[in-house]
């Protein structure tokens, strides 16, 4: 590989125009939608009289024709996007949640990372708990190229058979099937799909040089989407049929221990089985032509499979990816598989649909709000016995003040941190979050407030500032935290340590509901359980000791990264040798949302102590 820097041309360099004008298209090419500007959504008019279950789904902008090429009769009721490659917010997904809603309720579908799981984890919750909706998610990760050792705690991502699962999920909706029914259907399919992928060279996001660009001399197998490191590689001379060979034994040698996620009745030869051929954005449509026959040939005399029904074009891009992915989805013989299929196969108006190809068919089937009462005025107290600290003045704003700072102050480091071993936006989101705090609070929409709906109007902003999956992380544990303190404010009583403990440990509890990161697992979490943990054990002691303790918890906790290796977000896709800085003795840098989440605790910790 050589390494250069370069921008790469595009007709519109700027991401955000680009984003904001294709949505903008959909308007246009989609007479008979509507679309939320403000939100990003693209959705179906009066869904609540629609009289059956409705489908949303969402994601991530660079992935086109995904979501909004798929709204339309017998697929998607609505979908959702947020900017180039991160995940909408919780404020846009709950918009879309509200446009998509339905007495028979309503089945999100969310392709495997981080950012989008929580995100929508988050508003789905929030949303249930405020108007008692039926909501269901449908998780899909189909990357069989993720080893299971390295992948256990996240999963598989989510990679082109989305597109499948969106299809079954929308033809059932449409021909009136029950949630319960639709969600086993599009279960079953999950079950029984694999996808891999293989690149020539790594997408580019217009507007940006990459700083170590990267000019291939091989073939990249199971390349991410977001360009995620390949699990392998193959000489660049190898031959497209020695690609797809490798790519099959990926997907169908159930020898291969940390691969061979599909059953081997796939390979049964009496069972259907679809295959989808996907263009991830840089390939011509003769090439897309050209490796399907290739695939198709090999599964038949390698494998004796011959694909019953045949999918090929362009249905999730990774922007301009120069390369390809393969899916297969393997029908179990029975009634169910024999549906899913003819649910693969039913009409759609949706302009980014491209429809199956059928071949040889066997015997032909049959055609989170956390709800709160208003607090009564009350001041703050972090002293034991609550002599002193007492506050009638809101002290949130001076909090957010430190916080910016020392947020401002580790930004550099944290997104240096996170270019290493993640996507590079870490500390620029948390520094996104730190500053609409700060513009709200120069408005004077925070100091006008009590403390505990002051930091109930923090998570708001929060939500809205923050993306992908330190904004949801963080609008998760803020939300259960405010509400915990609303609920323990009564009249004129003071809030203690017991208080704040209580609160924290609370909010921790719900937070681990939606994800299973713990300690030892190398992110926020290393640095988030400590404190919280040291916090309620020192909650005898005065606020500022109970609050020294528990920092100093964090910050060895946030150190303890250093050694560890990722088992969540986009960094748990990274080779163990990325990242090693063996000059200062360490495995590599510490996590940068642990390092992110200590700069925040500083910031607090500052006010404390000039109390």
């Amino acid at each position: 590989m050589s390494l250069a820097m370069e921008y790469r041309p595009s007709f519109i360099q700027d991401p955000v125009q680009l984003v904001n004008e294709w949505c903008s298209a959909q308007s246009q090419l989609y007479p008979g939608l509507r679309f939320d500007e403000k939100h990003s959504i693209l959705y179906k008019p009066n869904l609540s009289e629609a009289g059956r279950v409705t489908v949303l789904s969402g994601g991530g902008s660079g992935h086109e024709p995904a979501h909004f090429g798929y709204v339309g009769h017998g697929l998607l009721d609505a979908a959702v996007a947020g900017s180039l490659f991160a995940s909408p917010n919780v404020k846009q997904i709950n918009r879309a949640l509200e446009v998509a809603a339905s007495p028979q309720g309503t089945i999100v579908i969310v392709k495997n990372y981080t950012g989008d799981k929580l995100n929508f984890a988050l508003a789905i919750e929030r949303f249930k708990s405020r108007t008692g909706n039926d909501v269901r998610m449908v998780l899909v990760g189909d990357d069989v190229s993720v080893p299971r050792s390295r992948g256990k705690f996240v999963g598989r991502r989510g990679l082109a058979g989305v597109a499948l699962v969106h299809k079954i999920a929308g033809a059932a909706a449409h021909r009136g099937l029950d949630m319960d029914r639709i969600v086993e259907l599009c279960d079953l399919a999950c079950h029984n799909m694999g996808t891999i992928g293989a690149s020539l060279a790594p997408c580019h996001v217009p507007g940006h040089p990459s700083d170590l660009k990267i000019e291939t001399v091989d073939i990249l197998l199971g390349m991410g989407i977001h360009n995620e490191p390949p699990i392998s590689t193959l000489p660049m001379t190898s031959s497209p049929a020695r690609v797809i060979q490798a790519m099959l034994q990926l997907l169908l040698d159930n020898e291969l221990a940390e691969h061979g996620f599909l059953e081997p009745a796939v390979k049964d030869s009496s069972r259907n089985t679809v295959l989808l051929l996907n263009n991830l954005g840089g390939l011509s449509t003769i090439e897309i032509g050209a490796l399907t026959a290739m695939t198709i040939t090999i599964m038949r005399d390698r494998y004796k499979m011959v694909p019953c029904s045949v999918l090929r074009g362009t249905y999730l891009s990774a922007l301009d990816g120069h390369g390809f992915s393969i899916t297969l989805l393997s029908l179990v013989d029975s009634a169910d598989g024999s549906l899913l299929l003819n649910l693969l196969d039913e009409q759609t108006d949706a302009i980014g649909w491209t429809p199956p190809s059928s071949l040889n068919r066997g015997s032909e089937p049959d055609a989170f709000e956390i709800h709160t009462t208003h607090p009564a005025s009350g001041s703050i107290c972090l002293e034991q016995d609550c002599r002193s600290l007492r506050n009638p003045s809101n002290p949130v704003p001076v909090i957010v003040e430190s916080i910016l700072a020392e947020v401002t102050r580790a930004e550099p480091t944290i997104t240096k941190y996170d270019v290493v071993l993640g996507d590079g936006d870490c500390g620029t989101t948390l520094l996104a979050g730190a500053q609409a705090l700060k513009r709200a609070s120069d408005k004077g929409l925070l100091s006008e407030q009590e403390f505990a709906p002051s930091l109930m109007v923090l998570a708001d902003i929060v939500i809205d500032a923050m993306g992908g999956t330190s904004g949801a992380i963080y609008g998760i544990f803020l939300t259960a935290f405010a509400a915990s303190l609303n609920r323990l404010q009564k009249d004129s009583v003071d809030l203690s340590v017991k208080d704040f403990s209580f609160a924290a440990s609370g909010a921790l509890d719900i937070l681990m509901n939606y994800t299973g990161a713990r300690i030892g697992d190398r992110t926020l979490m290393d640095a988030l359980i400590p404190f919280v943990t040291e916090l309620k054990v020192s909650r005898n002691l005065s606020g500022p000791a109970a609050f020294q303790r528990a920092l100093e918890s964090a910050e060895l906790g946030c150190q303890s990264t250093r050694q560890l290796h990722a088992k969540f977000g986009r960094s748990t896709y990274v080779s163990e040798n990325v990242g090693r800085d063996t000059a200062n003795g360490h495995t590599r840098p510490a996590d940068p949302g642990a390092c992110g989440l200590l700069a925040v605790l500083n910031g607090i910790q500052h006010v404390i102590k000039g109390c």
